[in-house]
């Protein structure tokens, strides 16, 4: 989302190798042949993009069917090279001392200071780890939707005793603090009360629309979801518009661009609601086919909605004549 403004951002990619290992279960636990073979290829293109020296918004662009005329942007670590703090930084880092584990953030007076080197408890983490596990599995989502192993091994060190103290972790924005803050807390509690991981769970396979709901509620942009569920962006938004239209989560606004659904809303009093291609068509090439998906689902859902309410109506008016003949 770096740029969107206008105004000139930094953007960073942060992978490591244990990354490659999480991916790789995860696909693992995909039953259908086609769809474990499809998820492999995602896999590997994006081992590639982050192994790759082109250009990284080229390849962006043309990842999800963008025809980019241009070379390169001069200004990525594809095209202009690694920036000179990361290759001073990654001189240091040869030259320091290996640690038992990495290091974490402590609060003091709102600022963030490194810790000295500690050891993680391996009870708690376990702990953690299973209500975890048992979270995700009851959302049918993924484990490391829920949260991520550096968030948890800082909870670990940290232990916070408030929502306030489990803000300030890494990981743990306002939008996860009021989906589990108050679970995470209790677990911890728990914990220190003598409760130990069991150790017995089994897990279910995640489901595409509840995985899609959760990262949703967790405020994630299509394009956001699209590349943590290795799905292009425009599945995402053809799936979220058949959520709308049965009712499953509510259209939001922001989803589409301004004038957008007042536009479609015109097309649709015009042309009926039936098919996407007549209001396509209708609008050009002005307004992208998601969007159009997006406002038509809507549109669909509070057509639906009034119909209902009109049959009841109509029942209860109904009843009360045969009730008031019989008098």
């Amino acid at each position: 989302r770096a740029g969107r403004d206008g105004l000139p951002a930094d953007c960073y990619l942060l992978w490591e190798k244990r990354d490659s290992g999480l991916r790789a279960y995860f696909i693992e636990q995909i039953t259908s042949a086609k769809e474990k073979e499809q998820a492999w290829q995602r896999y590997h293109v994006m081992k590639n993009f982050v192994a790759g020296k082109n250009c990284r918004p080229k390849a962006i662009c043309e990842y999800f069917g963008e025809n980019a005329k241009w070379a390169g942007c001069g200004i990525c670590d594809g095209c202009a090279g690694m920036p000179e703090w990361m290759i001073a930084g990654r001189a240091a880092a040869k030259k320091a001392a290996p640690l038992r584990v990495r290091r974490v953030h402590t609060i003091e007076a709102q600022k963030y200071e490194v810790a000295p080197t500690v050891l993680v408890d391996e009870e708690l983490r376990d702990y953690l780890r299973e209500w975890r596990r048992n979270t995700a599995r009851d959302k049918m989502i993924a484990a490391f939707i829920v949260m991520h192993d550096t968030t948890l091994e800082q909870l670990c060190v940290l232990r916070p005793s408030s929502l306030a103290q489990l803000r300030q972790i890494s990981g743990m924005g306002e939008k996860k603090c009021e989906l589990y803050g108050g679970e995470i807390l209790d677990a911890l509690r728990q914990f220190a009360d003598g409760a130990r991981a069991s150790k017995e769970w089994h897990a279910r396979p995640s489901s595409p629309t509840e995985e899609t709901l959760s990262l949703l509620k967790l405020g994630h942009s299509f394009a956001e979801i699209a590349s943590i569920r290795g799905r292009k962006v425009s599945s995402v938004m053809d799936l979220v518009a058949s959520l709308v239209e049965t009712g499953e989560t509510e259209f939001q606004q922001e989803w589409v661009e301004a004038g957008v659904y007042e536009r479609v809303a015109e097309a649709c009093g015009r042309l009926g609601m039936d098919l996407i291609r007549p209001i396509k068509q209708a609008l050009l090439d002005e307004v992208g086919v998601e969007q159009i998906k997006l406002c038509v689902a809507h549109l669909r859902r509070a057509a639906k909605t009034q119909e209902q309410k009109k049959e009841i109506c109509s029942g209860e008016d109904g009843a009360a004549g045969e009730t008031g003949g019989g008098t």
